[in-house]
């Protein structure tokens, strides 16, 4: 081995020596942090995942199209998509850092040659010598990895960041089309509600008019019956704002967006599993975001900490020359010459020192805020699986009620037509039917917005890349 090429095996052993050095540790989570299983629900199959199409779980075509509608055409996402591309770049750059950086020179220059002819000297161009030099330096040595650490732990940031603002928006827009059919669940449900109020008014003032009843029957049921009428008009108001909303995710005018939905009934409840706890770190955006964030303190901990070792810079160049531009490729003389250059700072009263202290500080705070994230996503999930099933409850329930209620009211009606029921009785009747449809229709889209929670809460099928 020459002399130099030992100089360039020592100056690399020794980079990758001090490159060990300067690696610090990722602190990881306390075990307590992650539960080994959910309080309600295990399940170690990956299959038991949200989806990345998780909104077919509802089984509802109509909401399909929407968000595939919103995917093609909401224009935060189209912004987010970007915003992604340019992160990539960014990323591809920071990866190119990491390479020495090159140069190459070709050139030419002539070739001169004396004659004497009596007694007389001559120059003349005999012709053209081609050169050809390239060099390539890596400044900074010690602190690129460090810097490519960040820069790749900004791009995962990103990542899940696009990732969680395009789960926002299908969800937000899943949530919305419920909305939307709850709307028209009430406005069909007012609908009979002013039909029922209406039947009860002419049987109120038909008894008034007969002189078995007195007036104040059917002054009462006539708010009753305005009431439902100005009810009727909030829940058609309301539908417009709803649509309104929708057509902004899709980027349309709302006059000419409409959704061809009438109910909720016509959306099922999906059954939402969850996998084994520790695999949402790696599922859900925000944790994502929140490692990534300490990845990036990690790596400023590197870089702060490389300041205590010598600025290394090599610099290698060759030169050839020939000729022709052949016999340059094939047969080249070239000169190979390798420079090394360390700096070291000597005194600075303590600062390098003070620095890795300050970087360890914010290491350890993003640490906490990681963790912080983890309880609290896992906490979020526990929670969410109980309301899912407090909710079924509920619902069931509402919905015999609603039955009950019904019936009782019909039976109401006959008997106050028939005069053998007074006027409260019916009143009592239908304030309590009119509240029974609607507690079923709000505890139905409550059901469906918790499992639109949860499966936003377990990432939405989405999975970082390894």
């Amino acid at each position: 081995m020459t002399p130099r090429k030992k100089l360039a095996a020592a100056i690399a052993i020794g980079v990758l020596t001090l490159a060990g050095c300067t690696s610090t540790e990722l602190p990881q989570l306390a075990d307590s942090d992650v539960p080994e299983q959910w309080t309600l629900a295990s399940a170690a199959d990956d299959s038991f995942w949200p989806d990345t199409q998780w909104w077919t779980g509802f089984n509802n075509d109509e909401l399909t199209e929407l968000v595939s509608l919103v995917q093609n055409s909401n224009l935060d996402l189209q912004v987010n998509r970007r915003n992604l591309e340019a992160a990539q770049i960014a990323l591809r750059e920071a990866g190119f850092d990491l390479l020495p950086t090159p140069i190459i020179d070709l050139g030419t220059s002539p070739v001169y040659r004396d004659s004497r002819i009596d007694n007389e000297s001559f120059r003349d161009t005999s012709g053209e010598v081609i050169s050809l030099e390239a060099s390539a330096s890596y400044n900074d040595i010690l602190s690129r990895p460090a810097i490519y650490d960040d820069a790749l732990a900004s791009y995962d940031s990103s990542a899940a960041q696009a990732a969680d603002i395009a789960l926002n928006t299908l969800t937000t827009a899943a949530s919305s089309y419920f909305q939307l059919l709850l709307t028209r669940d009430k406005v069909a449900t007012t609908s009979q509600n002013v039909i029922n109020a209406q039947a009860i008014y002419e049987i109120a003032q038909a008894r008034v008019d007969a002189g078995v009843a007195i007036p104040i029957e059917a002054l009462q049921q006539q708010i009753a019956l305005e009431r439902e009428r100005i009810n009727l008009q909030s829940f058609q108001q309301d539908d417009l704002a709803v649509r309104s909303s929708l057509a902004l995710l899709t980027g349309q005018s709302v006059q000419n967006f409409d959704m061809q939905g009438s109910s909720l009934d016509e959306v099922e409840v999906p059954v939402v599993q969850p996998g084994m706890p520790s695999q949402l770190l790696n599922r859900r955006p925000d944790l994502v975001v929140a490692e990534a964030g300490m990845r990036s303190a990690r790596a400023n901990v590197d870089l702060v900490k490389s300041e205590l070792f010598p600025q290394i810079s090599l610099t290698a160049g060759t030169s050839a020359s020939s000729n022709s531009l052949t016999d340059l490729v094939k047969n080249p003389e070239q000169l190979l010459a390798i420079n090394a250059n360390l700096v070291q700072l000597l005194l600075d009263n303590g600062q390098r020192d003070r620095n890795i202290q300050q970087a360890m500080l914010v290491l350890e705070n993003s640490l906490s805020r990681y963790r912080i994230a983890v309880i609290s996503a896992f906490n979020e999930i526990d929670v969410l699986l109980s309301n899912i099933q407090l909710l079924a409850a509920q619902t069931d329930v509402a919905l015999r009620n609603l039955a009950s209620a019904e019936e009782s009211f019909r039976i109401a009606q006959i008997r106050y037509e028939e005069g053998v029921a007074d006027f409260l009785t019916i009143l009592t009747s239908q304030n309590t039917l009119f509240d029974t449809r609607n507690t079923y229709l709000d505890r139905k889209q409550a059901q469906l917005n918790a499992a639109l929670a949860l499966f936003q809460a377990l990432g939405g099928g989405w999975q970082m890349e390894e």
